[in-house]
């Protein structure tokens, strides 16, 4: 992480990126996985449940989400490549970002399978989207280089959450200097 910028949560750190992915590629849609929990905000609240609250298509499944936030959030399967290429593939010029938890741990904390994570990464740079590593949950924990040391990718933006804080409401994302 070249620079970091703080927040006052996960959640504004986990909104901040996205908007930042969003400003920096000049598109409006963003990639999330079912299973994975990014914070309490209207775009990563689309299909936020695991298991059978995240079937559909574009559909919110928290009350009080607006239906113009889920047609710009696509939420995919966690850990299924095949849908991952097929998504960029028709949507790849759209995509401002990805983002995911290394470990999605909405699910109990599942690992991805071998090459999904560097399948992402390969995918965003392809069509210039941003990638982005929620660390919230995972950042120090699992490693002191989070869990995208142990997997080893390397994302556009990381984002942080009360871990750096000693457990107070505290937040942060950083990332490449560009």
């Amino acid at each position: 992480i070249e620079l970091v910028r703080m927040t006052n949560s996960g959640t504004e750190a986990t909104m901040t990126a996205i908007r930042l992915a969003r400003g920096y590629t000049g598109r409006d849609k963003i990639v999330k996985f079912e299973g994975c929990y990014h914070g309490h905000s209207d775009s990563l609240l689309v299909k936020a449940g695991s298991g059978l609250l995240t079937k559909g298509e574009g559909e919110p499944t928290s009350k009080g989400v607006p239906a113009d936030f889920a047609k710009h959030t696509l939420t995919l399967p966690y850990n299924d490549i095949a849908a991952l290429k097929e998504c960029f593939a028709k949507f790849g010029h759209e995509i401002a970002g990805v983002i995911i938890e290394p470990v999605a741990g909405n699910m109990n904390m599942v690992k991805p399978i071998d090459g999904f994570l560097q399948a992402i990464r390969d995918v965003c740079d392809e069509y210039k989207s941003v990638f982005i590593i929620d660390e919230v949950m995972t950042g120090f924990r699992v490693a002191l280089g989070g869990a995208q040391s142990v997997y080893n990718v390397k994302p556009d933006l990381t984002t942080l959450g009360k871990i750096i804080g000693a457990g107070l409401p505290v937040g942060a994302f950083g990332g490449k200097r560009e």
